[in-house]
């Protein structure tokens, strides 16, 4: 990571309409069944940290791979297979301290307020822009594009929700 002295790849991984747009009243508001393919093969095995209101739009804690719920005001029992951190500083050193377990890899899932506190540590960018303008309440921060290097991975225009999905990698200076 670029803030620290770790050799973990930070990424984020994130569907985002042409208008920036990732979420509308706490849910995603499309379906793509290959995205949700891309997103389980692509975080399996990896830790995945997440704000509250992510946490609570999946309810679970998804199989094989390691939950970090970044909340200060967590109440309540945590969840098997979840682990509760104040800070995304706290849940990065947390993915340090677990690298031999969980991988170098550590994949920030939402909510937008996550990804804007984690852009500018953010190594690469798994992106699967849904081609349409979307109304919604959550939304991407603006990336500069020329900061990364782009790679179409997946693309289906023909799609009832036509989509593409690429990665975008930030240089190693």
């Amino acid at each position: 990571m670029t803030s620290t002295n770790s050799d973990l790849t930070l990424s984020h991984i994130v569907a985002v309409s042409e208008n920036g747009v990732i979420g509308r009243a706490g849910s995603m508001p499309w379906h793509i069944p290959e995205d949700f393919k891309f997103f389980k093969k692509t975080t399996m095995g990896h830790p995945m940290i997440m704000g509250r209101k992510t946490w609570d739009s999946i309810g679970r804690a998804l199989p094989g791979r390691q939950t970090i719920v970044v909340s200060r005001s967590w109440s309540g029992s945590i969840p098997e297979n979840v682990v509760v951190k104040p800070t995304i500083e706290d849940a990065l050193v947390w993915c340090e301290g677990e690298k031999s377990v969980w991988g170098k890899e550590v994949f920030v899932v939402g909510g937008g307020e996550i990804y804007r506190q984690t852009l500018a540590l953010v190594d690469q960018i798994y992106m699967t822009t849904v081609h349409r303008e979307i109304d919604g309440d959550v939304f991407y921060p603006k990336i500069d594009r020329s900061e990364f290097v782009v790679t179409l991975l997946q693309q289906d225009l023909k799609n009832s929700s036509p989509y593409t999905i690429e990665l975008l990698v930030r240089p190693r200076n």
